[in-house]
């Protein structure tokens, strides 16, 4: 298989180089750091709903879509892009893609183990510290008549930025999402001592997959490819492609897999009833609920709160557990059942 490391690592080519690849079927492994920022968004994302454009303007950020699901994110750099273009089921590489993802980790799995970092695999697509913090997120998708496996090795990763370019309800939401991405993601210089170069780190990579792949012979892009990144990084910021159609809700913010912050709203009877909740690993981790209805005695709503960590996130069950907590103390809530709060914490199931 063919090496690819491009010099020119401006603007949005780093990640268009192996979309023009896999449309032309040039099959080979692209290792490239950005020089710059931008926003990418994933494939079956809402782009209005998920990116503070007018954020990213003022930031000077670029936004674009890749025809690779996942949510939206921050790129640039600190971050070593290993982007895989191949035939499925080639290279000895499983075909049904979670098992693809399985075997695919291994190559940037033993880069942060050379830099001293222990990460493993978490389904469906984390590399994870024994923590439980993301260290990186990876995606597949079919491009034309290639697979392509993409992710990257987190040298350093700018949460501050990446939460400052999501569209959220409120500056507060805002700051819970910094400290939850904060507390749940991490990087290589986060947890090492080691500060190696882009270089290092994609020989690293290199030499990694070569051994999962077979040996790599590392060649200049074709022109031809060059020159179809260059058109497809018009289509992929142009308003019809940026602002298409998605059948994608999103109800949620996701943090690392397992980890999602949402902030729900309905309108009961009996007033209005908002919420935010921390989901982790299906239970409610943190929750706070508001709003204009009228709660007696007013002294058992924090523990009301309280009551509802570590419960399944689920309707029924927060509805079920709302209604014990409500009936054991005897509260009042005129016009607002415990489903209504239910629906504010989960949604409409």
């Amino acid at each position: 298989m063919d090496l690819y490391r491009p010099r020119d690592t401006s603007g949005l080519k780093p990640i268009l180089y192996f979309h023009a690849m896999a449309h032309l079927g040039i099959e080979g492994l692209v290792i490239v750091e950005p020089s710059d920022r931008f926003v990418s968004v994933g494939f079956f994302d809402d782009t209005a709903k998920i990116v503070d454009l007018d954020r990213c303007h003022a930031l000077g950020l670029p936004v674009m879509r890749r025809e690779v699901g996942g949510g939206a994110v921050l790129l640039g750099p600190g971050q070593v892009f290993y982007h895989l273009v191949m035939q499925r089921g080639s290279h000895g590489i499983p075909v049904q893609v979670d098992e693809a993802y399985k075997v695919l980790s291994i190559p940037p799995i033993e880069t942060y183990a050379h830099f001293g970092v222990e990460a493993r695999y978490r389904p469906i697509n984390d590399l994870i510290t024994p923590e439980g913090r993301k260290i990186s997120g990876q995606g597949a998708a079919d491009i034309g008549k290639c697979f392509v496996f993409v992710g990257s090795i987190l040298r350093h990763f700018d949460v501050a930025t990446m939460t400052q370019v999501l569209r959220v309800p409120d500056e507060k939401f805002r700051d819970k999402i910094f400290k939850t991405m904060d507390e749940n993601m991490s990087w290589l210089e986060r947890e090492s001592q080691a500060r190696p170069t882009s270089r290092e780190v994609g020989d690293v990579l290199a030499a990694s997959f070569g051994r999962l792949l077979g040996p790599l012979h590392e060649k200049v892009l074709p022109p031809e490819a060059i020159t179809l990144a260059e058109q497809l990084g018009g289509e992929f910021t142009s308003d019809e492609f940026l602002f298409e159609e998605t059948p994608r809700r999103h109800e949620a913010i996701k943090i690392r897999e397992g980890v999602y912050l949402r902030q729900g709203m309905h309108k009961a009877r009996g007033g209005l009833i908002w919420a935010e909740v921390e989901v982790a690993e299906d239970r409610i981790a943190a929750l706070k609920i508001g709003g204009d209805f009228t709660f007696i005695p007013k002294g058992d709503f924090a523990p009301l709160q309280d009551h509802l960590i570590g419960a399944p996130f689920e309707v029924e069950t927060v509805a079920s557990s709302i209604a014990r907590f409500m009936a054991e103390r005897a509260v009042e809530t005129p016009g607002v059942l415990p489903c209504d709060f239910a629906q504010a914490i989960v949604g409409q199931g």
